[in-house]
């Protein structure tokens, strides 16, 4: 009986370590049909030009202030902040999930100490008798769940693809973050453009009404071309407030992008300079590169793996689980007696958990996750 049991215990554990498969869909990315060039690409654009890398792909202006406000929004963002920790999350949910393909072992000691009294009493005297123990207790409980229709595989494929979620997520964030900081830099240093020469165009055309007035008064110049150049000249000056409106929405912008208060930049941004303009035109690259050049798109992709893996969670949950437990304790009145034969005690054997009948939850919650995965495959 006692070979029998360990050779049934031997082969369930030998099943469990040699099981490649388990239930449910395996992914595959899904296979979209692209057009192999873009509709209105010109003839050197054609092909499969490589995409351009989008990593520090502002270092290209040679602009060291514009370097030095990259590098501070992606420090005092909070939204980059945020989706740091929700990466530091999706890694602590993944080793959850691989610890528990491996068995659990706790321990557990205790002592105590518990007493009986009984007492009598006469007319004129008492006496009080009592026993009192004091056992010490240890032990030790192992269990292991064995894995036989991939259940725990799937939950960690699913952590696994959580995780490559959350960093394209992180990636997604910062690539809006310096889009937003590259344009409203740009924005600023182009309003700045546009109020120097509103300035210079201003002082050109008062020069040119005030010349205008000097020939009407001299009778070379009719009043029609006097109030022309006012016009003109005024025109060009109401300009110049909304150009100085717009450069201080940009600068605030930069400041907030910054984790600053607004204007937080006048100082740094109040020298003028040129506006940011790359040296070489970005290689087109074909249509299927944008799948893999914008991280919201690879984020989606991933998300699609991570339901897939849960449809195969949730299937395997119809099937019975198996576990093996074993526990060890010991017991004596003294601690030096706890390693002796008689005060050791052992059990270990399988277990089997069988789905009978749950009034279709398990079922209703495999539906669910197919459910999802299709709505994140179309996202």
């Amino acid at each position: 009986m006692r070979r029998s049991h360990l050779d049934f215990v031997a082969a369930l554990a030998l099943s469990a370590l040699q099981a490649g498969c388990a239930v449910g869909p395996d992914y595959a990315k899904p296979d979209m049909a692209l057009p192999s060039r873009w509709t209105q690409a010109s003839s050197d654009a054609r092909g499969s030009s490589p995409a351009a890398p989008l990593d520090a792909w502002w270092r290209g202006f040679n602009d060291p202030l514009l370097d030095e406000l990259m590098e501070e929004a992606v420090s005092g963002d909070a939204d980059v902040a945020s989706a740091r920790a929700k990466i530091r999350e999706a890694r602590a949910t993944r080793r959850e999930a691989e610890a528990g393909l491996g068995p659990s072992v706790t321990g557990s000691a205790a002592a105590t100490e518990s007493g009986a009294g009984q007492g009598a009493g006469g007319a004129s005297t008492t006496s009080t008798t009592s026993t009192t123990s004091a056992p010490f207790q240890a032990g030790l409980d192992a269990s292991w769940k064995l894995d036989l229709f991939g259940g725990k595989r799937r939950d960690a494929e699913a952590a696994v693809f959580g995780e490559q979620a959350a960093e394209e997520d992180l990636r997604s964030t910062l690539l809006t973050l310096i889009g937003d900081v590259g344009a409203y830099y740009a924005d600023a240093r182009g309003y700045q453009a546009r109020i120097a020469l509103a300035r210079r165009t201003f002082a050109s055309q008062r020069r040119t009404a005030d010349l205008t007035h000097v020939k009407f008064d001299a009778g070379a110049a009719s009043a029609a071309d006097t109030a022309r150049a006012e016009a003109q000249a005024g025109t060009t000056a109401a300009d110049i407030p909304t150009y100085e409106t717009g450069y201080a929405e940009s600068v605030h912008r930069l400041s907030i992008l910054t984790g600053r208060a607004p204007g937080a930049l006048d100082d740094r941004m109040r020298a003028p300079r040129t506006i940011p303009a790359p040296r070489k035109p970005l290689p087109a690259g074909v249509p299927a590169d944008l799948l893999t050049r914008r991280p919201d798109v690879r984020a989606a992709e991933r998300r699609v793996a991570q339901a897939t893996a849960k449809i195969g969670a949730a299937e395997a949950a119809l099937y019975p689980d198996v576990s093996l437990t074993g526990s060890l304790s010991t017991a004596a009145s003294r601690p030096g007696d706890m390693l002796r034969a008689s005060s050791v005690s052992w059990s270990w054997g399988p277990s089997v958990s069988i789905p009978i009948f749950d009034g279709g939850k398990l079922a209703a919650q495999r539906d669910a996750t197919q459910a999802q995965r299709d709505e994140y495959l179309v996202a």
